[in-house]
């Protein structure tokens, strides 16, 4: 009989675990479908032996040809890693056709799917989200580990909390990192700068991330989704707060997204130095004293009574603001605002080669 295997960080344990579909079945009882990809399908999975309710993603082989790395990648980097917002990795096995990675199970969606129906969020909200981000970065980053794609579609919301996760092009960085990847909207300027990157990459796509969440748009966008003028003013960093989109938004949160999104890597914040960021502390007290602050209210109510009028907003400014347009995808666009979701969920991005980063 197969045992369930638990991760270990052992070095010396062999890396691909193989056994057959019945082995696994015999181990797990898998249910229904609760997401798919165009590599992977996730699906719902009981331990038999403990009952316990998991996710298992199941990997088409096949269609990794050439990339098998990205994913040992990822695996042996989530196995060492236990953090309450991580999406854990508790097993993996693997067939000649297929691999399947059983992990926890967050059944709230991403956040571009709340960002989509949501358009913006209240102040206590962002604030809440970029703690739970900023929570998930110091801690890989004290292991010296960038995940180097931070992104809506990589934030699962698990119980009003954000969960980090899709660790396929993360890495232990010891030196400065030359390699060109990440999908466009979210890449730092040292990236496409090729002077080399470190840690400090993710935390300028949070920056990106908490900019969308207060205004329902990204702060650097090409009117006519032209890649390369996109990547230009990245790379100048010039940083607007657009009205009346940022009329309602405190200089205490627009301090926060400048320190974030500083061109230079050496004055942009740390993640942990964002925890500790004045702005994150209140809205963390706020939620802690089950209520938000004076001024969080006022944000809220205004947010709430301009709620329609700002929805009409960004439809009629759609179409100057920039979108992840992938060809594949047969999908009319969910947002009018942000981005269309792209097509790839595991496939590298080498931003020189191609326009349809995911």
């Amino acid at each position: 009989r197969l045992k369930v295997f638990a991760i270990s960080s052992e070095a010396s344990r062999p890396f691909w675990l193989w056994g057959s579909l019945e082995d696994i079945e015999r181990c797990y009882d898998i249910g229904r479908v609760v997401g798919d990809g165009n590599f992977a399908v996730v699906r719902e999975c009981r331990r038999r032996d403990n009952g316990q309710t998991l996710a298992v993603k199941i990997v088409e082989r096949s269609k990794l040809a050439g990339r098998e790395h990205m994913m040992q990648n990822e695996l042996s980097l989530l196995g060492s890693l236990c953090h309450p917002r991580i999406v854990r990795l508790f097993a993996h096995r693997h067939t000649r056709t297929h691999s399947y990675l059983v992990m926890e199970l967050v059944t709230g969606g991403d956040l571009f799917e709340a960002i989509s129906e949501r358009g913006t969020f209240s102040e206590l909200e962002a604030g809440l989200m970029v703690s739970d981000v900023g929570e998930a970065l110091n801690y890989i980053h004290c292991k010296s580990i960038v995940h180097r794609d931070i992104k809506p579609e990589n934030l699962l919301v698990s119980a009003d909390r954000l969960k980090l996760g899709d660790f396929g092009l993360a890495m232990v960085v010891t030196e400065p990192v030359f390699t060109i990847c990440g999908t466009p909207t979210y890449v730092a300027p040292e990236i496409l700068n090729e002077t080399g990157y470190g840690v400090a990459v993710d935390v300028w796509a949070l920056g990106v991330i908490l900019y969308i969440l207060l205004c329902g748009f990204p702060p650097f966008r090409s009117r006519d989704r032209n890649q390369e003028e996109l990547f230009k003013l990245i790379k100048q960093g010039h940083l607007h707060f657009l009205s009346p989109f940022w009329d309602h938004i405190s200089e205490e949160a627009r301090g926060l997204v400048r320190a974030l999104l500083q061109p230079e890597p050496t004055v942009r914040l740390t993640a942990g130095q964002t925890l500790l960021h004045p702005w994150v502390k209140a809205m963390a007290a706020d939620c802690r004293q089950g209520a938000p602050n004076d001024k969080a209210k006022r944000n809220t109510v205004k947010m709430k009574a301009e709620q329609d009028q700002a929805q009409q907003r960004h439809q009629n400014n759609a179409s100057e603001l920039t979108s992840e347009k992938s060809e594949s995808t047969k999908k009319e666009p969910i947002s009018p605002f942000v981005l269309e979701r792209p097509a790839n969920d595991v496939i590298e991005c080498i931003l020189n080669d191609t326009t349809n980063a995911s």
